[in-house]
């Protein structure tokens, strides 16, 4: 089993890793832009198969409930089959 690295501070969090936030995979996305500069907020949003499916948004105090999964990347990549893609045409 893998050791979870705890997140102490926003400067350790990294576009694309996976992070568990309350026994759950979270993506993490990007630093919200239109926050105020001293009360940043971070977007997270959760893996497919996960139990919760909306996105997560914590403030910098609420930071330390995340930890890396270490070794664990989200990927970005979708697949379209040929139905799909016929099947958007009409």
């Amino acid at each position: 089993m893998q050791q979870l690295e705890q997140v102490y501070e926003a400067t350790q969090l990294e576009r694309g890793a996976v992070y568990q936030i309350d026994n759950c995979l979270y993506q993490y996305q990007y630093s919200d832009p239109y926050a105020r500069p001293d009360r940043p907020k971070f977007k997270f949003s959760p893996l497919a198969g996960q139990r919760k499916k909306v996105d997560l948004i914590l403030g910098k105090e609420k930071i330390r409930r995340c930890y890396l999964v270490p070794g664990y990347r989200a990927s970005q990549v979708s697949e379209v089959s040929r139905q799909a893609v016929q099947l958007s045409l009409f």
